[in-house]
């Protein structure tokens, strides 16, 4: 019997990411190109990110709880560069119980996923944990919008979104999230984007993040 549910999950919904990622190339190529030393990426799904990353980049290591998007990302991987390719891993796992040690990673990577993780909260301290003294996150997210009306059809249609969406939520508050994990934010910049025709979804921050001195400590 097929499996509508899981065809959709595995075979659908990542096509349809594919071609919404196409307006976020500007984000990608300002963001990653900023990630240094030891990398990871936290639901780094189908690979579309990993084209992006520079020289500054040792290694990466990309996580991702859903095994259909995470070989899609393998055989992305493949097809680079070899000498990219040699300081690529891939990990099947939940951002909220990363499976490395304390202090793994100069930079931590999350593009699009604080939206969707069943628990942002303990994934944000997760990512506090692996993060060395003096390392950086860097984000890009869509968030609860800063306006009262549009913010309110966010919570109405959030339930609806949801389900189409794979469990993404339209009305997170990530930068609260970041900032109560004990993360201080060094640079955002908050604005609707001009290429998300779904005003709904069009409110999104970028940035960059450092542990305030109490939380590494």
């Amino acid at each position: 019997m097929l499996d509508l549910q899981g065809f959709y999950e595995n075979r659908i919904f990542p096509r349809m990411l594919n071609v919404a990622d196409r307006a976020f190339r500007r984000e990608r190529a300002h963001l990653l190109g900023e990630a240094a030393g030891d990398v990871l990426e936290i639901g780094i799904g189908t690979g579309n990110s990993l084209e992006y990353y520079s020289q500054q980049m040792t290694s990466l290591t990309g996580i991702e709880p859903h095994k259909g998007l995470l070989e899609q990302a393998q055989a992305r991987l493949q097809a680079l560069d070899v000498r990219l390719a040699e300081r690529v891993t891939l990990v099947e796992g939940d951002a909220g119980q990363l499976p490395f040690a304390d202090d793994s990673f100069d930079t931590v990577v999350a593009f699009l996923v604080f939206c969707t993780l069943p628990d942002p909260a303990r994934a944000a301290a997760e990512v506090r944990r692996v993060l060395r003294p003096g390392g950086r996150l860097l984000f890009f997210e869509h968030v609860q919008a800063g306006t009262r009306s549009l913010a309110r059809w966010q919570q109405r249609c959030n339930p609806l979104w949801r389900h189409l969406a794979c469990g993404c939520n339209l009305n997170r508050d990530t930068r609260r999230t970041f900032e109560a994990a004990g993360f201080q934010i060094r640079m955002l910049s908050s604005y609707r984007h001009p290429k998300i025709l779904l005003p709904l979804v069009a409110p999104v921050i970028l940035g960059e993040a450092g542990l305030s001195p109490s939380a590494s400590a």
